[in-house]
């Protein structure tokens, strides 16, 4: 009776396993790239600031579940302050300086560290930033 026993369990579970495989093949993963635009922003008297983020999003779908991961893979900055030499010698170093601290953000949170000397740039780059960040969720 017991030997009758296994052979059962041991077939149903020949029979469930595949069954089992075949719903976990159904994984799925949907990779997009998107262009998300923050408004321009104020610099003070200086002009302003625009913050465009490449923001890579992986939807990764297994049976009825989904989990959305989101990356930002790069930063441009078409728009800063460079009415005079002074302010493009200002910016030519601080906006780098940004970009690079948006890279390296291991969350999306618009907290970054300001870049002294260009206070006005740095403000104006976070609430661009932050604008952008915030569109880029929904996407």
């Amino acid at each position: 009776m017991r030997k009758r026993l296994i052979a059962a369990v041991a077939g149903l579970a020949t029979i469930v396993l595949p069954a089992a495989n075949a719903v976990a093949g159904t994984a799925k993963t949907i990779v997009t790239t998107k262009r998300v635009t923050g408004p321009q922003a104020v610099a003070g008297p200086f002009g302003y600031v625009e913050v465009i983020l490449v923001v890579k999003k992986t939807a990764r779908i297994v049976g009825t579940h989904t989990t959305v991961t989101r990356k930002i893979t790069n930063v441009l900055v078409p728009i800063f302050p460079n009415h005079t030499s002074r302010s493009i010698f200002i910016n030519q170093q601080a906006v780098p300086l940004l970009t690079n601290e948006v890279l390296t953000m291991t969350k999306f949170n618009p907290n970054i560290e300001l870049v002294g000397g260009a206070t006005a740039t740095s403000y104006a780059f976070a609430q661009s930033l932050q604008a952008a960040i915030l569109h880029a969720k929904k996407i």
